[in-house]
């Protein structure tokens, strides 16, 4: 296919008999009833479920829950990666209620703010998050119930008779899920059967691998790309699902003594794995796949995950409001130069374009803003319209606020964020671009980069470099010189800080707010 204008209209979705989260369990479940489709390593030692034993224990999990709260209740969830987690996501599904996953890092506010907007009448919580809860749960008005759950995994099920499950509507909402909250408040966003069902199936038809393997998945379960590309895409593969929380030597571990077909990981995590003594480079014998998003790899990034790892990468372009994924490249067909420059082409169902500040789609090859519509878009922030109306226009399009550029193929390369645009002397500076410079030179492991007011500029070029192992301090003078070879002077940094880590979220994007307050202080 070749472009002219930058838009892709939708491959239409495979036609699908599983529109609902239960119905993918269901399938697995006839489909293999005894192959092993979830194992969990943690605190409370390894648990493994067959695809029959996981269908009635989120049957059982279901009725425990329809015996105390209506159909449509919104369940909260604060729990880190475990078998409660995976538990009560397929339960509250089967339920047709709705989960409410809450990072279990957030603090006091954070906690406040997601119970609050989204009407939780239930807390589950593990001992270790149940004071922090509890603390928050009594200043509310209209507290929810907290259960507190213990390492057994059965002690979800409860006791009692089998409930009859309700008839699930597709299009029913599934989950609210909050954004990473780079700056402001998290917004609930809200997730729909048929969105999840539809991604994670497509999703895994784009990874490529045959049915069957062992997905290590240590990416957090209250994301998407946990519990959407992890859970479910698991599900659809008929894949042993290895869950775990992420701790570089127990992922290593499960790599190394088990037949790991995929591993899914942020790319500051495959830098931490890749970091540690005695890193097996180029040696996981069964690793095929290993599959990343969340922020912008540079093709140095891409190769050194690639060799490190042995194995072929899939990056995704994805948000909380598209389940995760929208674009993704196959890691088993796509070209080197694919996998390098590009986050891929829409996956199926999905309309994307990109398009000027009026809205009119541009050339093939002109940057602007990415927009994409389809199934497994949200339906828009939980009450919150006007953040809605912000974000979804008329048409259905989801303007994203990336910046984006497309091929006359239709796969597109990420180039920034709207919002991060640097305006320094009349001039425009795109962060990731300064960024994709500083990653080439060899003492920069990492870099962030941010404007700062400047009363004469408008801005200041700010860079945030964390070093390499081949240089734990960086000559700023030599890097300075390196990016004015490559760069146009407006664009090279003017102040610099020297970093041991970038603040991240939890979906493993970078904290620019943070740094813009950081930047601002005075200099020394």
């Amino acid at each position: 296919m070749s472009l002219a204008r930058s838009q892709w209209q939708a491959v239409p979705p495979a036609a699908l008999d599983e529109a609902v989260i239960g119905d993918v369990l269901r399938r697995a479940a006839r489909l293999g009833p005894a192959d092993v489709v979830l194992t969990t390593i943690g605190s409370g030692g390894e648990h493994s479920w067959t695809a029959a034993r996981l269908l009635a224990d989120a049957e059982a999990v279901a009725a425990s829950l329809l015996r105390r709260h209506p159909v449509g209740s919104h369940i909260a969830t604060f729990l880190s990666n475990g078998p409660h987690a995976v538990l009560l996501q397929l339960g509250v599904a089967l339920a047709g209620m709705v989960l409410v996953p809450v990072n279990p890092k957030s603090r006091p506010p954070e906690l406040e703010h997601a119970l609050t907007l989204a009407s939780a009448v239930s807390v589950q919580v593990d001992t270790g998050g149940a004071d922090l809860v509890r603390s928050v749960v009594s200043r509310l008005p209209d507290p929810p119930e907290v259960v507190v759950l213990d390492e057994d995994p059965r002690s979800l099920l409860g006791e009692g008779e089998p409930a009859a499950l309700p008839a699930v509507d597709p299009d029913s909402l599934a989950q609210i899920q909050f954004t990473s909250g780079t700056s402001g408040p998290a917004k609930g966003v809200r997730i729909h059967h048929r969105g999840m069902v539809d991604t994670a199936h497509a999703f895994a038809r784009r990874i490529g691998l045959p049915p069957g393997g062992v997905w290590l998945n240590p990416m957090p379960l209250f994301h998407t790309a946990g519990n959407v590309l992890g859970v479910l895409g698991a599900l659809w593969q008929r894949a042993e699902h290895v869950v775990l929380p992420f701790e570089p030597g127990a992922v290593l571990r499960v790599l190394r003594e088990r037949a790991v077909t995929l591993l899914s990981a942020a790319p500051t995590l495959l830098h931490l794995l890749m970091a540690q003594p005695g890193f097996p480079a180029g040696r996981f014998g069964s690793l095929r796949v290993v599959f990343t998003g969340g922020s912008t790899l540079t093709p140095r990034m891409v190769d050194t995950i690639e060799s490190g790892f042995g194995a072929r990468l899939s990056v995704t372009f994805g948000m909380t409001e598209t389940c995760g994924c929208a674009l993704q490249t196959a890691p088993l067909t796509d070209s080197d130069e694919v996998r390098r420059n590009t986050v891929g082409l829409p996956i199926e169902g999905t309309d994307v374009r990109v398009a000027g500040p009026d809205g009119t789609v541009l050339a093939t090859g002109q940057r602007g803003e990415l927009l994409v519509r389809g199934s497994r878009i949200t339906r828009g922030y939980y009450g919150d319209p006007e953040a809605t109306a912000r974000a979804i226009d008329a048409e259905g399009w989801l303007h994203t606020g990336d910046l984006a550029e497309m091929d006359i193929h239709g796969r597109l390369r990420i180039v920034g964020r709207l919002k991060d645009m640097i305006k320094t002397g009349g001039e425009n500076v795109s962060p990731e671009e300064v960024e994709d410079v500083l990653a080439g030179h060899p003492d920069v492991e990492r870099a962030a980069v941010v404007g700062t007011p400047d009363e004469r500029w408008g801005e200041l070029v700010v860079a945030f470099v964390v070093p390499s192992g081949a240089a734990p301090q960086p000559d700023i003078e030599a890097l300075d010189v390196y990016c004015r070879q490559r760069l146009a002077p407006f664009k090279v940094p003017r102040r610099w800080h020297v970093v041991t880590e970038l603040p991240m979220t939890a979906s493993a994007k970078v904290r620019r707010a943070e740094l813009r307050e950081r930047a601002a202080r005075p200099h020394p």
